[in-house]
């Protein structure tokens, strides 16, 4: 089947300027890019109106490792024009799996129905493909899982034979085609390790000259600190390709921070070491609720946690804990987004505080009860990060765009979405275009240069012999509208999506 689309401005995904041109695919394949091509070419002819033609958008940030497994439509992706997705960040994958982290990952991934029958990224990669997913899969391997399949979620420190052991399996992952390591400091058990230990995985990242990106272990207080960190242990391993996931700078205390962060990344630049970032285009993160707990209770992976919170004397420590470590109006800045807590999967929207006052409990003794019930499937918004920061980042040459967030249907019937996971890629090329730059440029962060990046071949530009993989958007209406009241809500501007010559979201033109 060849099909010409014609009538269109061309953001071919390179940076080159935009330009009027037709573009004829063939099956999957684009075939020509031309001045003017013949519709009797073509079995089929479809007229752009002038708007433009693009290729199909990179999340270079996703976490649907598993959710595109349990609704292979990926609708959220889909509809904002995304035809590819990297998953596997923040240190979570979905494989390697052994006896020491199945059971953590069962849990953690238990609303997707998914029963794990696969121990690495070979086996995941095949089961994902069995249910044909509707965009690209490419992925990391998740340090947090490499090393729970080692040694658990506890908090220690590596004999040399269990680090021997998470070299091996790394380099069987990097040899099976995995784009490289991220890891998520943040978290269990990620948070344990030391610069030696993520220094010895980068040294294998290295070897394979793949890339090696990171959640780091502070994006606010220790923002700098963390930088330091990473950089120094790229340096260490001879590292060349870094990567800084949704870079911020958290905390009203702490935006003054983006001109010492971005000079450390120049500096970076120019020892030799290739620096990526990726940003979501809101100012409100997301993640699990039970991050936000203080002492013991924040080291214990979720399993453990909701097995704590039985005990009537455990859960009034943990309680009174939490209570103590954040200002009374902390719990208006943060909202909840998605739980399985039967009382509480209608209230995604609604801040922390909305609902303590609706249950007469005071805010920690909320937060406790929804972790008592679903401590992996808690998942709130935290509101902290500045608008000009946020822009500032999304406007380097060297930014991509990343979600975030999971590939989910328009229903909930797999949780609820924060904003970005239905806006983002929209609402990035929104605010790029409304900070008057170009439109090809914008597109080629989130295509060429994503594409480039990661060592995706045959996507992100449109070229004879890449893959017919395209968004046709309006420049001027395309926009992520979507809200946390309303977080399934399709962006507006995307006239079509296609993945390999077939349409995934239908033309609107």
């Amino acid at each position: 089947m060849k099909t010409l689309f014609r009538d269109l401005w061309l953001a071919d995904g390179s940076n080159s300027p935009l330009r009027k041109c037709a573009v004829l695919i063939h099956d999957d394949r684009v075939v020509a890019v031309e001045s003017e091509i013949t519709r009797s070419a073509a079995d089929k002819t479809i007229s752009l109106g002038g708007k433009v033609l693009a290729p199909g958008f990179i999340d270079v940030h996703g976490h649907s490792d598993l959710s595109i497994w349990a609704k292979p439509e990926a609708f959220g992706k889909v509809s904002q024009g995304i035809t590819c997705e990297i998953m596997g960040n923040c240190g979570l994958s979905a494989f390697p799996i052994s006896s020491r982290n199945k059971e953590h990952l069962l849990e953690l991934y238990r609303q997707y129905g998914a029963e794990l029958n696969w121990t690495d990224f070979a086996g995941w990669r095949d089961a994902l493909c069995e249910r044909k997913p509707q965009i690209r899969v490419a992925a990391l391997v998740g340090h947090n899982t490499l090393r729970a399949a080692v040694a658990g979620y506890g908090n220690e420190l590596l004999s040399a034979r269990q680090l021997a052991e998470m070299r091996q399996l790394l380099e069987r992952e990097l040899s099976a085609g995995v784009l490289g390591l991220s890891s998520g400091l943040l978290y269990v058990p990620g948070k344990f390790a030391t610069p030696a230990e993520i220094t010895e995985l980068m040294h294998v990242v290295a070897k394979h000259n793949k890339i090696y990106t990171t959640h780091l272990r502070s994006e606010g207080d220790h923002l700098l600190e963390s930088l330091d960190e990473t950089i120094e242990c790229a340096q260490r391993a001879g590292l060349k390709k870094l990567h800084i996931s949704h870079f911020k700078t958290a905390g009203k205390a702490n935006w003054g921070k983006l001109n010492a962060a971005l000079e450390r990344l120049e500096d970076a630049r120019s020892a030799g070491i290739r620096i990526t970032v990726d940003r979501y285009a809101y100012t409100e993160s997301m993640t699990q609720l039970s991050v936000i707990l203080p002492g013991k209770a924040g080291d214990l992976d979720d399993s453990t946690l909701a097995r704590l919170l039985d005990s009537p004397g455990e859960r009034y420590r943990v309680t009174q804990e939490l209570a103590q470590s954040r200002a009374g109006d902390y719990w208006e800045n943060v909202t909840l987004v998605s739980t399985q807590a039967a009382k509480f999967r209608a209230d995604g929207g609604r801040t922390i505080a909305e609902l303590a006052a609706r249950e007469n409990r005071t805010p920690a003794e909320l937060v406790v009860d929804l972790l008592r019930a679903d401590a992996s499937g808690t998942s709130a918004a935290f509101r902290g990060m500045s608008g000009e920061n946020m822009r500032r980042i999304i406007a380097l040459p060297f930014c991509m765009a990343g979600s975030d967030e999971n590939a989910r249907p328009a229903d909930y019937s797999i949780g609820r979405s924060h904003p970005r996971g239905f806006g983002n890629a929209a609402r990035f090329l929104r605010i790029r275009l409304d900070e008057n730059a170009s439109i090809e440029s914008a597109v080629h962060q989130m295509t060429g240069l994503a594409a480039a990046t990661f060592e995706l071949h045959k996507i992100g530009l449109i070229e004879p012999g890449a893959f017919a993989d395209l968004v046709g958007f309006d420049p001027d209406t395309i926009d992520g509208t979507t809200d946390f009241a309303h977080p399934h809500t399709p962006a507006t501007g995307i006239l079509f999506t296609m993945l390999s010559g077939n349409f995934a979201k239908k033309v609107v033109l």
